[in-house]
């Protein structure tokens, strides 16, 4: 079990062992102490995650992605799952949920869940065995694949596709009987085993073991935010680099004190996001064909439909993921954008808490898109009935990515930043430096 220490803002009587870091959410510097195996630290002023030691952290993040692509190999060398409905089978494999829609013509669809449910995962699995078997043998180009791997990170979605297999299931239950194959319980180890991975490496930590932290060339004190003391965090590798200095001594990343134009990129991806939900509604997401009868099913008719089977959880599921959060999302996104605008004591405390709950939160959103593609795939039986994807999905999985780079690109830090200019920095919550 881990315990959660709260990093102190105190600047004297600094012990060896202890270091300074900059809160990547609220720009405060502060103290990081030693941390023991199971510890993990916390940012005093908002909260953020900021570094955790594990036990055995180099051979066990290793194991668990080795072990990891392993079952990502046996799920797609087996059968499935397969499904028996009047007198008719059909038997997919793993890799079919994306096969079977290039092949029918839906190539941008497959190519989005090829990606993310198979290479995006088996890339973040190989980078940390990289990276973990480049700190005992000195691999090259280290810096390199650490700086992949937390871009990938967020674009990996087995644990949404789970999901997604689950809801499929509990949709065609009632009709027809769903026998589950060797490489459909692969795939339930390989989603366990790939977020074990990713729960047993810091991001800090990683670092630290990769090269050691710089100095920074100006004086730093805990206590005081890092645009006070013209200092700037490489949001790379969470060095602390100097406003005159343009690239991390670290990881040679180019470093700006903010995300360059962050509202103005926000608000262009919610405003396109806003734009693409309403046909993403109103365009059919999946088009079943029974003996020769063509319906389309919408989103929310889907819904509608699920509730009046009485698969009440399964439609609260939906109702959450496909409507409540986008929308949510989009909404809090744009009121966070506001309150950028507002002197600082007008901001709430918790807006921080808040975005980074829909910047999780927010990719879930996907698992409509992934319950179409299981469908299409194992749906298929020429003239009694076949399941295809409609244009709606491709438009509601263009709203789910829009939203997740929204987030991505919202810098949480100008919620605690002043308009003004301080010690000498001019700096303003519409510009980037």
């Amino acid at each position: 079990m881990t315990s959660t220490i709260a990093v102190s803002t105190i600047s004297f009587d600094i012990p060896v062992t202890s270091e300074l870091v900059l809160c990547p959410h609220c720009d405060l510097v502060q103290l990081l102490p030693a941390l023991s195996p199971g510890e993990e630290g916390s940012c005093s002023r908002c909260g953020h995650h900021l570094d955790a030691c594990h036990p055995e952290s180099v051979m066990r993040p290793m194991l668990f992605a080795a072990s990891a692509l392993f079952m990502l190999l046996l799920a797609n060398l087996f059968p499935f799952v397969s499904m028996f409905a009047a007198g008719n089978s059909n038997e997919i494999n793993f890799f079919d949920t994306s096969s079977v829609l290039f092949t029918e013509h839906h190539q941008s669809l497959a190519i989005l869940i090829w990606l993310f449910i198979q290479a995006v995962p088996a890339a973040c699995m190989l980078a940390i065995i990289y990276i973990k078997l480049g700190m005992l043998y000195a691999l090259p180009a280290r810096t390199w694949v650490a700086r992949v791997l937390y871009m990938l990170k967020p674009w990996s979605m087995v644990d949404i596709f789970l999901m997604g297999l689950i809801i499929s299931f509990v949709k065609l239950v009632a009709d027809a009987d769903i026998s589950l194959g060797p490489s459909f319980w692969a795939f339930c180890l390989f989603c366990l085993l790939h977020l074990r991975a990713f729960q047993v490496i810091d991001r800090h930590e990683l670092w630290s073991k990769i090269a050691a932290c710089p100095t920074p060339q100006v004086a730093a004190h805990a206590g005081k935010t890092g645009l006070a003391q013209n200092l700037k965090l490489c949001k790379v590798c969470t060095a602390l680099v100097p406003v005159t200095q343009t690239h991390c001594s670290r990881c040679h990343t180019k470093v700006r004190l903010r995300q360059r134009a962050s509202i103005q990129n926000t608000l262009a991806l919610l405003v396109a996001a806003t734009l693409l939900y309403i046909p993403a509604n109103l365009l059919p997401i999946m088009r079943t064909v029974s003996f020769g009868e063509v319906i389309d099913s919408t989103i929310i008719s889907g819904l509608v439909l699920m509730w009046q089977d009485g698969a009440y959880p399964v439609a609260i599921i939906i109702l959450i993921a496909s409507v409540i959060v986008p929308v949510a999302k989009i909404l809090i996104l744009f009121w966070l954008c506001y309150l950028t605008r507002l002197p600082v004591g007008l901001r709430q405390r918790h807006s921080t808490q808040i975005y980074r709950l829909v910047d999780w939160v927010g990719r879930w959103s996907m698992v409509d898109v992934l319950v179409v593609a299981i469908m299409a795939a194992l749906v298929r039986f020429d003239l009694l009935m076949s399941v295809y994807p409609g244009i709606g999905a491709l438009v509601f999985a263009a709203v789910v990515i829009l939203t997740m780079l929204a987030a991505l690109s919202f810098d949480p830090r100008l919620l605690w930043d002043p308009l003004t200019q301080q010690k000498g920095v001019g700096f303003d919550a519409t510009t980037e430096r």
